[in-house]
């Protein structure tokens, strides 16, 4: 069955991961602390907490909170949705997920629970990210997006309930059951990219807890349906997203999902990313918004018919437009980046204009390469009867060191000297006495 074979195969390899998988581990953990520290005034971030009953009371740590605390479960959600918050997280293109908001804070709060390891939780997480691209890959097809389900908080609960039972000590009959109980409490429509709403920065985080339930509850003596994911009333047949080609997990060292996982250059929607930077270009050559009568952005299919990406006209709210492949090239041909504040505060009129004047066609070549390759180019006709154009550069994600560098960037303000004692942290794990003490300098 699916679900026994992955429990063994994660088994198998995770005294198996090398230094460099682990250190990708802690990059991810850096990403997420990152955007938390980035969102901490958001009114979803403040809205998780209040519900999460985060007060000086729990086991775990609220990241930048001032040193909150609460319940493994209720931490877990309230950072999760910290870690979702901007959205600049990190994000697996083949499983459309970002594992970082539901891997990483179900790991630290089991981890701070149970006084674990620095290096222990690193493990966990790659085990984590590998169990949501493992399911994702036996069902992730066209008509699953089609359907309107939302990836991450399908696929996620798998990922936090793998990198928990990791850290409890689970055998593998019980990760199985913790696997099964995590497909119950699978769910996530997308909508929201319809109708301008915040449940996206909720889903996520509820895929947190529920993984992280799934595995107390498998410690606990619960049991879940082994065949939860090729059974006859399994999550194929539910959410419409049978692959035939995928049988079974199939679990490499030398390609990890944690590997594949990139960290976005820009706080909006992992598949506007490179026609962001194609537009960038067109700015930097003197393009200038003005001169522009009308514009075509080619891309993957992925990217084309993802909801609220091929928008051009419902940019009121934030999420509008950082989903919209319009929005995020008009503002990105209007400054010459993308500036966070174009999603807070009131719609710009001249980039509105343009994003109208904007269109998405799928590209045959983009479609082709995708996911392994994600390619973007944009095409703009100007005032001066001239065509101009640009395609992203290969290299579009924030490697390594930019992201310790956004990690301060967003937590400096809060955490001041403590930032470089938190990366120093994962970049050397060993050092690191448990994660007790990690997130202590997470006030």
């Amino acid at each position: 069955m699916f679900l026994a074979d992955l429990a063994e195969q994660l088994d198998a390899v995770a005294p198996q991961l090398t230094s460099d998988l682990l250190d990708q581990a802690g990059t991810c953990v850096l990403d997420a602390l990152a955007c938390a520290y980035g969102g901490q005034e958001l009114p979803w971030v403040a809205q998780a907490r209040a519900v999460a009953g985060a007060g000086d009371n729990g086991d775990c740590t609220i990241w930048a909170s001032g040193g909150r605390r609460a319940g493994a479960a209720d931490a877990a959600f309230a950072n999760a949705v910290g870690s979702h918050s901007v959205l600049h997280e990190d994000t697996h293109a083949e499983s459309r997920v970002h594992p970082g908001t539901v891997v990483v804070p179900a790991a630290l709060a089991i981890g701070e629970r149970t006084g674990s390891s620095m290096v222990e939780v690193l493990r966990s997480i790659v085990v984590g990210y590998e169990a949501i691209a493992q399911v994702a890959a036996t069902m992730m097809t066209d008509e699953f997006i089609a359907r309107g389900w939302r990836a991450s908080s399908v696929f996620g609960p798998f990922g936090a309930a793998a990198a928990a039972a990791h850290l409890l000590g689970l055998d593998k009959i019980s990760t199985v059951h913790a696997l099964g109980l995590a497909a119950s409490f699978s769910a996530g429509i997308c909508q929201w990219a319809e109708d301008g709403s915040t449940d996206v920065f909720f889903q996520n985080a509820n895929a947190a807890r529920a993984g992280l339930v799934a595995a107390l509850l498998a410690r606990e003596g619960a049991t879940g349906a082994t065949a939860a994911v090729e059974g006859a009333y399994g999550l194929r047949q539910a959410f419409g997203g049978t692959r035939q080609d995928v049988d079974r997990p199939e679990i490499r060292l030398d390609r990890m999902a944690v590997s594949a996982t990139f960290f976005k250059a820009y706080p909006s929607c992992a598949l506007t990313q490179e026609a962001i930077d194609a537009a960038r270009q067109l700015a930097a050559q003197g393009v200038g918004s003005g001169a522009i009568v009308g514009g075509t952005i080619h891309t993957s299919s992925a990217a084309a018919r993802y909801p609220g990406c091929d928008n051009a006209t419902n940019l009121t709210a934030a999420i509008s437009r950082q989903m919209s492949l319009q929005f995020t090239v008009a503002a990105a041909l209007t400054d010459g980046t993308l500036r966070p504040h174009r999603y807070s505060e009131l719609l710009d009129p001249g980039i509105a204009d343009l994003a109208k004047r904007v269109r998405v066609v799928v590209d045959p070549a983009a479609d082709c390469a995708f996911p392994d390759r994600r390619m973007a180019r944009v095409e703009l006709r100007l005032a001066d009867g001239r065509i101009v154009s640009a395609t992203n550069r290969p290299e579009t994600n924030l490697a390594r060191s930019a992201v310790a560098e956004k990690f301060h960037d967003y937590s400096a303000p809060t955490l001041g000297a403590d930032v470089a004692a938190v990366v120093a942290s994962v970049r050397n794990p060993e050092d690191c006495r448990d994660i007790p003490e990690f997130v202590s300098l997470l006030y």
